[in-house]
């Protein structure tokens, strides 16, 4: 089981702060996002136990997954 941190627009967007998976893969975890599609979950910065990895990580019991929202400015 994994646990899942959302930060940003995708907490907003998501309507939950966190939650456990039982994803294996990261890109099993992007589709489970509540309310955010695939393809919105692709534009999303991924950190696995506060490191970036490839889109390939596959999970291990305990991992803390965080998404966030890509940085904005103007």
């Amino acid at each position: 089981m994994v646990n899942v941190q959302l930060y940003g627009v995708a907490r907003l967007q998501a309507g939950v702060s966190s939650f456990t998976s039982e994803a294996k893969t990261l890109k099993e975890l992007r589709g489970m996002l509540p309310n955010i599609t695939k393809k919105e979950a692709e534009d999303l910065v991924v950190l696995v136990n506060g490191s970036g990895v490839k889109k390939s990580y596959k999970f291990k019991d305990g991992d803390t997954v965080v998404f966030l929202s890509p940085a904005g400015g103007g």
